[in-house]
Protein backbone atom coordinates (compact mmCIF):
# COMPACT_ATOMS: atom_id res chain seq x y z
CA UNK A 1 0.00 0.00 0.00
CA UNK A 2 3.06 2.36 1.00
CA UNK A 3 4.47 1.69 -2.80
CA UNK A 4 1.06 2.70 -4.56
CA UNK A 5 0.57 5.82 -2.86
CA UNK A 6 3.96 6.63 -2.65
CA UNK A 7 4.04 6.14 -6.61
CA UNK A 8 1.15 8.42 -6.84
CA UNK A 9 2.51 10.76 -4.70
CA UNK A 10 5.39 11.31 -7.35
CA UNK A 11 3.51 10.78 -10.26
CA UNK A 12 1.01 13.92 -9.16
CA UNK A 13 4.54 16.12 -8.13
CA UNK A 14 5.62 15.27 -12.09
CA UNK A 15 2.18 16.16 -13.46
CA UNK A 16 2.76 19.62 -11.11
CA UNK A 17 6.14 20.58 -12.29
CA UNK A 18 5.87 19.80 -16.27
CA UNK A 19 2.39 21.36 -16.12
CA UNK A 20 3.75 24.91 -14.56
CA UNK A 21 7.12 24.74 -16.59
CA UNK A 22 4.66 24.75 -19.65
CA UNK A 23 2.79 27.54 -18.04
CA UNK A 24 5.66 29.86 -17.39
CA UNK A 25 6.79 29.24 -20.88
CA UNK A 26 3.98 30.62 -22.66
CA UNK A 27 4.78 34.24 -23.28
CA UNK A 28 3.26 37.08 -22.48
CA UNK A 29 1.26 39.19 -25.44
CA UNK A 30 2.51 42.47 -24.52
CA UNK A 31 6.43 40.96 -24.64
CA UNK A 32 6.79 40.43 -28.05
CA UNK A 33 3.39 42.83 -29.45
CA UNK A 34 3.02 46.33 -28.96
CA UNK A 35 -0.91 46.50 -28.37
CA UNK A 36 -0.47 50.65 -28.65
CA UNK A 37 0.66 49.97 -32.44
CA UNK A 38 -2.04 48.39 -34.30
CA UNK A 39 -1.33 47.34 -38.09
CA UNK A 40 -3.84 46.52 -41.00
CA UNK A 41 -1.86 44.56 -44.18
CA UNK A 42 -3.42 43.67 -46.82
CA UNK A 43 -1.25 40.32 -48.41
CA UNK A 44 -1.56 37.28 -50.52
CA UNK A 45 -1.66 34.17 -48.15
CA UNK A 46 1.16 31.88 -49.01
CA UNK A 47 0.79 29.08 -46.06
CA UNK A 48 -1.13 28.29 -43.06
CA UNK A 49 0.27 26.53 -39.54
CA UNK A 50 -2.62 25.10 -38.11
CA UNK A 51 -1.44 24.52 -34.54
CA UNK A 52 -1.15 24.94 -30.81
CA UNK A 53 -0.57 26.95 -28.79
CA UNK A 54 -1.42 29.58 -31.71
CA UNK A 55 -1.83 29.45 -35.15
CA UNK A 56 0.12 31.16 -37.71
CA UNK A 57 -0.74 33.03 -41.03
CA UNK A 58 2.12 33.74 -43.46
CA UNK A 59 1.40 36.28 -46.55
CA UNK A 60 2.84 37.85 -48.74
CA UNK A 61 2.40 41.78 -48.67
CA UNK A 62 3.59 44.42 -51.28
CA UNK A 63 5.89 47.07 -49.54
CA UNK A 64 4.95 49.85 -51.96
CA UNK A 65 8.23 50.20 -53.81
CA UNK A 66 7.27 47.13 -55.71
CA UNK A 67 9.42 45.05 -52.98
CA UNK A 68 7.16 41.86 -51.64
CA UNK A 69 7.76 40.79 -47.96
CA UNK A 70 6.46 38.06 -46.34
CA UNK A 71 4.63 38.54 -43.09
CA UNK A 72 4.02 36.19 -40.15
CA UNK A 73 0.64 36.43 -38.51
CA UNK A 74 0.37 34.57 -34.99
CA UNK A 75 -3.13 34.42 -33.94
CA UNK A 76 -5.01 32.67 -31.56
CA UNK A 77 -5.36 28.64 -31.31
CA UNK A 78 -7.68 26.50 -33.67
CA UNK A 79 -10.09 26.08 -31.13
CA UNK A 80 -10.26 29.31 -30.77
CA UNK A 81 -10.52 30.29 -34.67
CA UNK A 82 -13.35 27.53 -34.77
CA UNK A 83 -15.05 29.14 -32.24
CA UNK A 84 -15.08 32.29 -34.42
CA UNK A 85 -16.51 30.21 -37.06
CA UNK A 86 -13.26 29.48 -38.82
CA UNK A 87 -12.58 25.88 -40.36
CA UNK A 88 -9.09 24.57 -41.25
CA UNK A 89 -8.25 24.41 -44.73
CA UNK A 90 -9.79 25.61 -47.89
CA UNK A 91 -13.55 26.00 -46.52
CA UNK A 92 -12.22 29.18 -44.77
CA UNK A 93 -8.97 30.13 -46.37
CA UNK A 94 -7.40 29.41 -49.88
CA UNK A 95 -3.83 30.02 -50.57
CA UNK A 96 -3.00 32.64 -53.34
CA UNK A 97 -5.94 34.57 -52.01
CA UNK A 98 -5.57 38.34 -50.82
CA UNK A 99 -6.75 38.72 -47.20
CA UNK A 100 -6.34 42.17 -44.73
CA UNK A 101 -4.73 41.19 -41.28
CA UNK A 102 -5.08 43.57 -38.79
CA UNK A 103 -3.29 43.32 -35.61
CA UNK A 104 -0.28 44.36 -33.54
CA UNK A 105 3.38 45.19 -34.76
CA UNK A 106 6.17 42.74 -33.51
CA UNK A 107 8.21 44.82 -30.81
CA UNK A 108 11.57 44.12 -32.59
CA UNK A 109 10.10 45.73 -35.65
CA UNK A 110 9.96 42.28 -37.85
CA UNK A 111 7.67 41.29 -40.45
CA UNK A 112 5.47 40.11 -37.31
CA UNK A 113 1.52 40.53 -35.95
CA UNK A 114 -0.68 39.35 -33.59
CA UNK A 115 -3.70 39.33 -35.61
CA UNK A 116 -7.19 40.39 -33.76
CA UNK A 117 -9.15 39.94 -36.92
CA UNK A 118 -8.91 39.07 -40.71
CA UNK A 119 -11.29 40.68 -43.86
CA UNK A 120 -12.11 38.67 -46.95
CA UNK A 121 -12.02 40.03 -50.48
CA UNK A 122 -16.09 39.99 -50.28
CA UNK A 123 -15.69 42.41 -47.50
CA UNK A 124 -16.82 40.08 -44.46
CA UNK A 125 -14.52 41.31 -41.10
CA UNK A 126 -13.88 38.34 -38.60
CA UNK A 127 -12.81 39.79 -35.30
CA UNK A 128 -10.83 36.79 -33.74
CA UNK A 129 -9.20 38.40 -30.83
CA UNK A 130 -10.75 41.41 -28.50
CA UNK A 131 -8.00 41.78 -25.86
CA UNK A 132 -7.51 41.16 -22.40
CA UNK A 133 -8.36 44.55 -20.47
CA UNK A 134 -6.15 47.56 -20.85
CA UNK A 135 -4.92 46.23 -24.43
CA UNK A 136 -5.79 48.46 -27.35
CA UNK A 137 -8.09 46.02 -29.60
CA UNK A 138 -11.08 47.10 -31.07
Amino acid sequence: MKNRLGGAVALFAAFLLVGSSALSAHHALQAQFDTENVLSLEGTLSRIEWINPHAYFWFDVNDGSGETKQWGAETVGPNALRAAGFLRGPASFRIGETYTFEGFAARDGGERIFTTAIAFEDGRKIQIWIGEEGAAAK
